[in-house]
């Protein structure tokens, strides 16, 4: 009769439900918080290459680089052979256009694209 007894309230779904609740509630369920094994983090910073302003997320590390400092060497400037980059109008046009800018990395990218070969860096 006891065992009979049980069997009908386990069989209650009302009663199921408010046992299984009781249970659940003896161990809540604790968000932890993530762990970053490699170290690095997202950044928004604004983009250099955009004609609007507009931001671009960057990983960068959460660890300050350990660079140990040496003298500045201050470079010497050639006047009589200034070095300048080689590029034509038409490259500067499409970086430009692709970019937003006609810097020598867009310049490279956009002659890249074209399988020309990077300007001298």
């Amino acid at each position: 009769m006891n065992k009979r007894f049980i069997l009908t309230l386990i069989s209650s779904p009302v009663l199921f439900t408010s046992m299984l609740s009781m249970v659940m509630m003896a161990r809540p369920a604790h968000a932890s918080q993530t762990i970053d094994a490699t170290g690095t983090h997202l950044s928004c910073v604004m983009s250099p290459h955009s004609a609007t302003p507009k931001k671009v997320c960057i990983q960068v590390s959460n660890t300050s680089p350990a660079v140990a400092k040496e003298p500045m060497q201050i470079a010497q400037v050639d006047t009589n052979n200034p070095k300048e980059l080689e590029f034509s109008d038409a490259e500067s046009d499409l970086a430009i256009k692709l970019f937003g800018c006609d810097c020598p990395v867009c310049i490279n990218a956009a002659r890249q694209l074209n399988g020309s070969a990077p300007l001298p860096v």
